[in-house]
């Protein structure tokens, strides 16, 4: 079989089936959390998924709390959460069919809002962030890169700069998903696919060149023509999108390029592979994950290596499969090459931007 048909046999209509059944939210009640909010109630509403509020009491809230009063801010502070959670609830209404469930937990929030992804099999994760381009790194907040990035489901980050549209509805029209042909990029794609199908939106294929350097705009044309042929062997034979997908090449610094191009081409959602990594590794300087999140004017969907419940498996999957059922190495390096995956061992991917 060679690596075209293959390529159209693991792309059934079952592989691309998907819904967010059963999305968290994650709420510290700040404006960042609060505009989040509704971008969740938009998704809940528009898969008809089971909503689940949570909130995580930090042990670090009670620090300058004095013993004898420790008891009764505790009390205090529960109390305050439950009616802050309600009223989030309350803003449900004209969904009266959407199930919801509010939890409030006590202890560290990455480590109890992954707990919380497995008891409650979450699709979905979404959460809010105060990042901003001009701003300091620690504001994205390491709960936040610490869950886009080990979190076992996607995770919508939502920037604190994105808004949605007034009667908060949710409206995806245009997709944009940076490739830079690594493996997390390739399972990004994978989703924005799916998400592209469902929403009848249209995708745009992104990728930014960095440190190519040309002798003659004849090189540099030559080089973004290859670029797209690859960006175009990747959907070649995907069929069922609405519209064509645009394929985009710049150069320059990845999350600059990708940052200016979703503003000008008014992306109404990010789709973004991310490196799985532990939090430390991850601060040891800011990676093109970040940085886009970090800048970005509308929501970003991250999925990492991480991800492998709900949509995170079939989007993983969609790409994954054809090494389960390939038996030859010969079989399985064709296929991996006309995709442009790394095989195990391999040498580091072409253009892989440190996601």
């Amino acid at each position: 079989m060679s690596a075209s048909q293959y390529r159209a046999s693991i792309l059934t209509p079952a592989d691309n089936a998907f819904t967010f059944r059963n999305i968290l939210f994650s709420t510290d009640f700040s404006p960042a959390s609060n505009n989040a909010w509704w971008y969740a109630l938009a998704l809940a509403r528009h898969y008809q998924s089971t909503l689940v509020v949570a909130h995580v009491i930090s042990p670090a809230t009670f620090v300058s709390v004095p013993p004898e009063l420790l008891d009764k801010a505790k009390n205090w502070t529960r109390v305050e959460a439950k009616t802050q959670i309600a009223q989030l609830q309350q803003r449900q209404r004209g969904a009266t069919r959407l199930e919801s469930k509010a939890l409030l937990r006590e202890g560290d929030a990455f480590s109890v809002l992954v707990r919380l992804v497995s008891e409650h099999n979450i699709d979905l994760l979404v959460v809010g962030t105060r990042g901003h381009r001009h701003l300091k790194r620690l504001l994205l907040g390491s709960v936040a890169e610490k869950l886009f990035r080990q979190a076992p489901c996607p995770v919508l980050v939502v920037p604190g700069q994105a808004r949605m549209s007034s009667d908060q509805v949710l409206r995806i029209r245009r997709i944009m998903c940076p490739i830079d042909f690594s493996q997390p990029s390739l399972a990004a794609l994978a989703l924005a696919i799916l998400l592209t199908r469902d929403h009848d939106a249209e995708l745009m294929l992104v990728h930014v060149a960095a440190g190519a350097a040309f002798h003659s705009l004849k090189e540099m044309h030559q080089l973004t023509d290859s670029i797209k042929v690859r960006l175009r062997q990747l959907v070649t034979s995907l069929n069922g999108l609405a519209l064509e997908p645009r394929l985009q090449v710049s150069f320059g610094a990845p999350s600059e390029g990708i940052s200016r191009l979703a503003v000008e081409y008014q992306s109404d959602l990010l789709v973004l592979g991310a490196h799985s990594m532990s939090a430390t590794q991850a601060h040891q300087y800011e990676r093109t994950a970040y940085r886009v999140i970090r800048g970005s004017q509308c929501p970003v969907l991250t999925i990492s290596t991480s991800s492998r419940k709900g949509v995170g498996q079939t989007a993983l999957n969609v790409w994954g499969s054809f090494a389960k059922k390939q038996k030859t190495p010969a079989a399985l390096a064709e296929i991996a090459a006309h995709f442009m995956v790394a095989l195990p061992g391999s040498h580091r991917g072409w253009g892989e931007w440190n996601l």
